[in-house]
């Protein structure tokens, strides 16, 4: 390469950098808009209108919360994807709602190449809770009045293949039981469900289940994750209550257009980072609700993305779980 050859590269990349340089101390210049698939008052809903508020304090640009609920995430993360690469349209979602693609679902949008990995939120365990009004207190008692009545006792979740659906599934088969898929579009409505006796139990969020776990309205059989959650030290993990090295959990992210400007990607996942990190804010919003801080940047988020897809594609695989 000549010389001349040599400084009109360097003037290329310094252009390059100065023009993301630019993107980012421009962003944002107009109000940025957190895309929800759920309805109000779920897990998700409510950590980003926590952050909305802080964020809008930061970028001095409100920051909206809109929930588009349906098809598994799909609706939401759709208007995303096509929405302008600027990052002013952010989707939230979980690796579950990424991976309908798995479930041989029509996808108007590439689920991997179509949306960019911004930042890992928070990561949590499920809960295990069941009406109060059901006779069985424990796992066992409640696998055990399964095989009584095979099909007849139903659970709720936030749809086919959503998490929850994926892991009481893959919990039955474990078990030995065989138990009916009432699905729902959101959080609020299975614990409704619940309450109503429209569904026996369900696995889900520990978030949207601790006001009404601490009020006697639902009963906790089971938490999800590796270790007791320290909001429920006495329920025991769903290994613990006789299914060996079983967990249910998972994390939530932000997610922009194929094309938004890498200097935008980091700065928004760096000022959202730095909002979970503020320990008042991580103590009443994400640890208060049963949750752990993750702060993934785009890069490690991708790749637990990538890790997550493959796990969930084999117990898919496993369960051959399709669309209904």
């Amino acid at each position: 390469m000549k010389y001349s050859e040599f400084g009109m590269a360097a003037v290329s990349v310094a252009l390059m950098l100065a023009g993301a340089q630019v993107a980012a101390q421009g962003f944002p210049n107009k109000p940025v808009h957190i895309i929800i698939p759920v309805p109000p008052g779920g897990l998700q809903d409510s950590l980003a209108r926590a952050m909305a508020p802080e964020l809008t304090k930061r970028w001095g640009q409100t920051v909206i919360v809109e929930n588009r609920s349906g098809a598994n995430g799909i609706i939401a993360a759709d208007a995303v994807a096509k929405s302008p690469p600027d990052g002013h349209m952010l989707w939230m979602g979980t690796m579950v709602q990424l991976s309908n693609d798995l479930l041989n679902r029509k996808m108007p949008f590439d689920p991997v190449k179509d949306l960019v990995p911004v930042i890992g939120l928070v990561d949590s365990g499920s809960m295990f809770i069941s009406s109060v009004d059901f006779s069985a207190r424990t796992m066992q008692e409640l696998f055990a009045a399964a095989r009584a009545k095979p099909g007849e006792i139903n659970y709720g979740s936030f749809g086919v293949g959503s998490l929850p659906h994926i892991d009481t599934e893959a919990l039955a088969t474990q078990a030995g039981i065989k138990v009916t898929h009432v699905p729902y579009k959101g959080g609020a409505e299975i614990l409704q469900g619940i309450m109503g006796g429209q569904v026996t139990f369900a696995i889900m969020g520990i978030t949207a289940t601790i006001p009404l776990i601490r009020q006697g309205r639902i009963r906790a059989i089971a938490y999800g994750g590796q270790k007791r959650s320290s909001s429920f030290p006495d329920v025991p993990t769903i290994s613990e209550a006789g299914l060996k090295g079983f967990t249910s959990g998972g994390w939530f992210g932000w997610f922009a257009p194929r094309g938004t400007p890498a200097a935008v990607v980091n700065k928004i996942a760096s000022d959202a980072g730095q909002v979970i990190s503020v320990p008042e804010f991580r103590e009443k919003f994400i640890q208060a609700g049963g949750l752990e801080v993750l702060n993934l940047g785009p890069g490690p988020l991708a790749e637990q993305l990538r890790l997550d897809r493959e796990s969930y594609s084999a117990r898919l695989k496993a369960l051959n779980i399709k669309l209904e």
